[in-house]
């Protein structure tokens, strides 16, 4: 067998090794091609990140602002509210003090006719004509300083009262006008940037106008509301201070009429009167009681002069000859200065009205928002139908000139509603007054009117604003 020679550069076999491939100069770079796409991507992802992460940031930090804004001009307004109600109730308390003042002067004069006339009567009868006219003597000097006293007690009281009147009354009207400033304040401290938008403005000029029906003003002859409320605060002693007394045990034929009491006559007049009468059967042993001779008698009154009468505890029906004296002989001063005016609920609106809404829609321009533009130096960005689209205006530019869809928004709605912390004892609801300070500040939820007024004014579409939300 014939063996062919070996090669040197052969393998094994004989044969020569497969040629080495090299790598072709155009393939190089092939890597950063594909990178620098992918870097792209990252980088817009990234922007698109950063940006929706800012505006849902920003978003929220609105809606904070609008709620502190909206919650800090209701809680302004139960403020106002129950200022009212607190001045309503010392003014109601002051005048209560006033009736009892002059309720304690006329049954003073009583008591010093009464002890007089009881002296002049005992003064045959030993040891006891000595004990009355000593007890006589120490009323009239009692009531010597008693009188000016109390009289002048009623002078500043009434002077308190129209003071506490006139403090209640620009209260309540420049709470129109201090709930929207309150509103702006909190937005200039939060960020000055924010404002509130068309749609905000519009509805707190709607507030406005609703304040100023949501309570009435009882002045003049409407004073009515509040000298009812006065009535039904005045006590046992200045309504009434009746008493009968039968000396015949057993024989109602002689009986001792005291009728007396203190009534507000009309609206600027307090009156007191105090009587006793002696009554008997018209036939001596039957017919009908009627009086036949006053024996005490006094009246004090403080406030206008008038010709009107008051009932007084019945005195003059029961006693009318005794009220005659009584009048003809009464003490007047005019420190009085009259009831005062003061604001609160009709029964309408303590049935049907709730305390006005107050809603804020604030809005942050295009030129005032931050995001991606201030991170990569953007200013606009191509849409796919080669719009460009704005990221941030130019701060020197009018703020008209960004896209009103570029806008944010937010809403915040805040009431004030009338609840007691403390149930009545008696378990009767009691219904929204300006004479109880319970209310308080709460957020409430938007109403579809609300939503449609304010997107109405801000140009935003109708059906959005109707969504339930």
């Amino acid at each position: 067998m014939i063996v062919g020679r070996g090669c040197f550069a052969c393998g094994s076999g004989g044969f020569p090794p497969p040629p080495v491939a090299r790598p072709l100069r155009y393939a190089r770079g092939q890597a950063l091609a594909l990178t620098l796409p992918l870097l792209a991507v990252l980088i817009a992802a990234l922007w698109w990140a950063y940006d929706a992460g800012q505006a849902v940031t920003e978003k929220r930090r609105l809606a904070q602002i609008a709620d502190a804004a909206a919650l800090g001009a209701a809680t302004w307004q139960a403020r106002a509210l129950n200022f009212d109600a607190y001045t309503n109730r010392a003014i109601i308390a002051n005048e209560v003090a006033i009736a009892q003042s002059v309720s304690l002067r006329g049954w003073s004069r009583y008591m010093n006719d009464l002890l007089l006339k009881t002296a002049v009567l005992t003064a045959w009868i030993p040891y006891v004509d000595v004990a009355t006219a000593s007890l006589q003597r120490l009323w009239m000097s009692l009531d010597r300083g008693l009188q000016p006293g109390l009289s002048a007690f009623e002078g500043v009281t009434t002077l308190i009262d129209q003071d506490l009147a006139a403090a209640q009354r620009a209260m309540h009207l420049a709470t129109a006008q201090v709930v929207p400033a309150s509103v702006r304040e909190v937005l200039r401290r939060d960020d000055p940037r924010i404002e509130l938008s068309p749609g905000g403005e519009a509805a707190l000029v709607a507030w406005q106008v609703e304040w100023t029906r949501f309570a009435s003003f009882y002045g003049g002859a409407w004073r009515w509301r509040q000298k009812d409320v006065l009535e039904r605060s005045l006590d046992g002693f200045t309504v009434s201070r009746n008493n009968t007394w039968r000396p015949l045990l057993g024989v109602d034929i002689l009986r001792l009429e005291k009728r007396g009491g203190t009534d507000l006559i009309g609206f600027d007049t307090w009156r007191a009167v105090d009587t006793l009468s002696e009554h008997q059967r018209r036939y001596l042993l039957f017919g009908r009681m009627r009086e036949q001779v006053p024996l005490v008698w006094s009246a004090v009154q403080s406030g206008m002069a008038t010709a009107a009468r008051g009932q007084h505890g019945n005195a003059t029906q029961v006693n009318p000859a005794g009220s005659r004296a009584a009048l003809a002989s009464m003490r007047r001063d005019r420190f009085y200065r009259g009831l005062p005016s003061m604001w609160d609920l009709s029964v309408a609106q303590r049935a049907q009205f709730d305390p006005p809404r107050i809603p804020v829609r604030i809005m942050r321009r295009p030129a005032s928002a931050g995001g991606a533009a201030d991170v990569f130096g953007l200013r606009s960005v191509a849409a796919l139908s080669g719009e460009a689209h704005v990221l941030q205006a130019d701060s020197q530019s009018s703020p008209q000139s960004a896209s009103a869809s570029d806008t944010m928004y937010a809403l915040a709605v805040a009431v004030s509603q009338f609840s007691r912390s403390v149930a009545r004892t008696d378990g009767a609801v009691e219904k929204p007054s300006l004479y109880a300070p319970f209310w308080y500040s709460r957020m409430a939820s938007s109403t579809v009117a609300e939503r449609v007024l304010m997107a109405t004014v801000d140009g935003d579409p109708l059906w959005i604003a109707s969504l339930p939300r």
